[in-house]
């Protein structure tokens, strides 16, 4: 197992609607490689926060005079902060995963990748990740990523913890 790249971020709401690029060359070949990602927080539960923006959407994308009741705004109890990844490989779109889990690892092959991407051969070439923020409710959202590099008998279960 060999790590390729490893990257911190902070995303802010004025990064929102961003494309994040992360290139990375990898100088030989591997059976698999791993993308892991973490971030947080994911979730937003003060009322305080959630309600203003989500009547703030209501004025932007609904008809004009409609209004939420208490019993709807009951559904809503939390606002999300989404951060999804796409990947290619030499200018070749590989995959993307739009997936909400704060934590996830990706396994890209030839032999066959994880959902949302193609079977590629994990190795030589230049390779390059892209950050869709896609909403930061408030403050800021940590991102952690790590790329690695694995062996035929390596698995994504025995990469160390982020």
């Amino acid at each position: 197992m060999e790590l390729l790249l490893k990257k911190r971020f902070t995303f802010t709401e004025a990064d929102v609607r961003k494309n994040i690029l992360v290139p990375f060359r990898v100088e030989r070949d591997y059976v698999r490689l791993a993308i892991r990602l973490r971030y947080g927080p994911k979730s937003i539960r003060d009322p305080e926060i959630i309600l203003p923006k989500i009547q703030a959407c209501v004025e932007t994308y609904f008809p004009d005079g409609f209004r939420l009741t208490e019993e709807d705004m009951k559904d809503f109890d939390q606002l999300l902060n989404f951060v999804t990844l796409s990947l290619d490989k030499d200018g070749e779109y590989v995959g993307c995963a739009h997936r909400h889990p704060p934590e996830q690892t990706i396994l890209i092959s030839e032999e066959g990748s994880d959902w949302g991407f193609a079977p590629a051969p994990a190795g030589r070439g230049d390779w390059r990740i892209v950050l869709h923020v896609q909403a930061v409710v408030v403050g800021a959202v940590d991102y952690d990523l790590e790329v690695y590099g694995l062996e035929r008998e390596e698995s994504g279960d025995a990469l160390p913890a982020l």
